[in-house]
C-alpha cells in the first residue's frame, strides 16, 4: 500500500499483487513472474521479500523485467541478481537501522524516489501505514522503526485514511487514542486475517481506498475474517499443544499437521513459545510438501538456524526472531533432528528457563495517572521494547473473572494502598482460582490508561504474597524501588 500509493502520486501506471500463500507461498515465485510479465509489467518491486529469491530473479531478467528487491530479512551468501536490492542487512550496507521493518524499506525508498523526482511526500498517509505494518510484524520496536511508529501513530490519530478510520471504528477503538498496543491485538490481527483464511486482497483495498462506504464494507468483511481466524487458531493451538507432549525434552518444539492452514500455523508457533519458553515450529502440510512457521527465543537467531539445515529444507527465510520455510514431507525427521542438535548447541547446553525483567519495585503512593502519563513518554512500546515492568507487593485481587472467547484471560479488580483499578492478565485464565484463593498476590505488572484516562495494570506475573523476591531473582536481581 505505501508503494502503491508512493506510485499513484507520480502517475506511475501501478498495481499490486499480493501471492495467495496457500496457492503460492509466500514470496517472489516464478509463476507469478511470468503472469505479470505477460500482463505487461515492466518494472517489479518486491516488498518484504525477495532477498533469497535467487532462482526468481533470473527469471525476471530472462523476461526482460527490471526486479527491484525490498526486503529486510536475512540475506544469504548469495543475493539475487537483480535490478536492485534494497535491504540495510545487506552486507556493506550503510544504514545504521539494519533491524528497519519491510515497511521502513519500502517508505524510504518512497521517500527517496519522490524526492530525486521533485514530489512533496504526503507523510502522514505513508507514515500511518508504516506505523501499522511495522507493529503488525512484530520487529523490535526501538530505533527507525520506534520513530516511525510513532510519528505514524501521531499521524493515525490526528488524519487517518479512509480505511484505517473505518478500521479503527469497527475494531471498537476511539481516535486520538490508539497506540502500538491497539495496533499489536486489535488493528493487525483483522488486517492479517485476510491473508490468513484466504486472499490478502480485502486489506490491501481497504488501506488504498477513497471511499467510506466501502471502506465500511472492507472493515466488516475483515471483522468476519478475524472471527474465522480465531476459531481456526484455537482448533491449531489445541492441536499443537498435544503433539508437543510427544517431545518434553525437546530443545525446540516441532509440530506438523495435514489439517492445520498455512495462514494460521505462525500464530500456533507463537502460542507454543509462550506455553513453552523455547524456540517452536509449527508445520501445515499439503501433499508432498510442508510449509512451516517458526518463532523463537533469545538467545535463538531461528533464520541462522534454518541456513544451518539449508541441504534438508527447499527454501527459506526470516530473521532472528521469526522465519519460515518449506519442505519435503520426507525430510521433516531429519530437520527436527538437526534443528535440536542446532539449538542444543546455540542454547550451550542450558535449558531456556522463561524469564521476566522487573524494571524497579513501586510504592504503592506513586501509582497514580500522573505516574501512567510519564511513563506513556516512553511508547511507543512493543517488541524488544515492552512497557516498563513494575513490581507491587501485597495488593489485593477481587471481582476476579474469566473472560475470551475460551475463558483463558483474567480480568480483575486490584486495590493497591488506597487506590482501585482494573486489570487485566492475559493467558492466565487457568489460574482464577489460585487468584481467589490467595486474595493478595505480589504482581508484575505493565500500566495503561484506557480510553477515559484512567489508570489499568496488566498483570504480567502474580504469585502468593512473599514470592516477589523470587520474581526478582528470575529476572536477573533486585530492582531499584521507586518511591514518592
Amino acid at each position: 500500500a505505501i508503494l502503491v500509493r508512493a506510485f499513484r502520486q507520480l502517475g506511475v501506471v501501478v498495481g499490486a499483487y499480493i501471492p495467495n500463500r496457500y496457492e503460492e507461498g509466500y514470496g517472489l515465485n516464478s509463476a507469478a513472474l511470468r503472469q505479470l510479465a505477460a500482463d505487461g509489467a515492466k518494472v517489479i518491486v518486491s516488498v518484504d521479500c525477495g532477498v533469497t529469491a535467487v532462482k526468481e530473479a533470473a527469471v525476471a531478467r530472462e523476461l526482460g523485467v527490471d526486479l527491484i528487491v525490498t526486503d529486510h530479512h536475512h540475506p544469504p551468501a548469495t543475493l539475487p541478481d537483480a535490478y536492485a536490492v534494497v535491504n540495510p542487512r545487506r552486507p556493506g550496507d550503510p544504514s545504521i537501522e539494519k533491524e528497519l521493518a519491510g515497511a521502513g524499506v519500502a517508505l524510504m525508498l518512497a521517500k527517496r524516489l519522490l524526492g530525486e523526482l521533485g514530489y512533496g511526500l504526503r507523510q502522514d498517509e505513508l507514515l500511518q501505514l508504516c506505523a501499522l505494518a511495522t507493529v503488525a510484524d512484530v520487529v523490535p520496536l526501538r530505533g527507525g522503526n520506534r520513530v516511525l511508529t510513532r510519528l505514524g501513530l501521531e499521524a493515525l490519530n490526528r488524519a487517518p485514511l479512509v480505511g484505517v478510520r473505518a478500521l479503527v471504528e469497527r475494531s471498537g477503538l476511539k481516535l486520538g487514542h490508539v497506540g502500538a498496543g491497539e495496533i499489536g491485538y486489535l488493528l493487525g490481527p483483522r488486517l492479517n486475517a485476510a491473508g490468513r483464511i484466504s486472499d490478502a486482497e480485502d486489506a490491501l483495498r481497504l488501506l488504498l481506498t477513497e471511499d467510506a462506504d466501502e471502506a465500511k464494507t472492507l472493515a466488516e468483511r475483515l471483522e468476519q475474517r478475524n472471527a474465522e481466524r480465531q476459531e481456526l487458531t484455537r482448533q491449531v493451538v489445541a492441536g499443537a499443544r498435544e503433539r508437543a507432549q510427544e517431545r518434553p525434552d525437546a530443545w525446540i518444539t516441532v509440530v506438523a499437521d495435514p489439517e492445520w492452514p498455512a495462514g494460521i500455523v505462525g500464530l500456533g508457533a507463537s502460542r507454543l513459545v509462550e506455553d513453552y519458553g523455547r524456540p517452536a515450529i509449527v508445520i501445515a502440510i499439503d501433499g508432498n510438501e510442508g510449509k512451516g512457521s517458526c518463532r523463537s527465543i533469545a538467545g535463538v537467531h531461528i533464520a541462522e538456524a534454518l541456513d544451518e539445515c539449508d541441504d534438508v529444507l527447499i527454501k527459506h527465510g526470516g530473521h532472528a526472531m521469526a522465519a519460515g520455510f518449506s519442505v519435503s514431507v520426507d525430510r521433516i525427521p531429519d530437520l527436527i533432528a538437526r534443528l535440536d542438535d542446532v539449538v542444543r548447541r546455540r542454547l550451550r547446553g542450558e535449558r531456556p528457563v522463561p524469564t521476566i525483567r522487573v524494571d524497579a519495585e513501586i510504592a504503592p503512593e506513586i501509582l497514580t495517572s500522573k505516574l501512567a502519563l510519564e511513563l506513556a513518554m516512553l511508547e511507543p512500546c512493543g517488541a524488544e521494547n515492552p512497557r516498563p515492568y513494575l513490581l507491587i507487593r501485597g495488593v489485593r485481587v477481587y471481582d476476579i473473572r474469566q473472560v475470551g472467547a475460551d475463558s483463558d484471560h483474567l480480568r480483575c479488580k486490584v486495590t493497591v494502598g488506597r487506590f482501585t483499578f482494573d486489570a487485566m492478565a492475559f493467558r492466565r485464565g487457568d489460574h482464577a482460582d489460585g487468584m481467589t484463593e490467595a486474595g493478595r498476590v505480589d504482581a508484575v505488572v505493565s500500566i495503561g490508561t484506557g480510553l477515559r484516562g484512567f489508570v489499568e495494570l496488566e498483570l504480567r506475573d502474580f504469585g502468593p504474597v512473599g514470592t516477589a523476591d523470587e520474581m526478582e531473582r528470575i529476572g536477573g536481581g533486585a530492582a531499584p524501588v521507586l518511591v514518592s
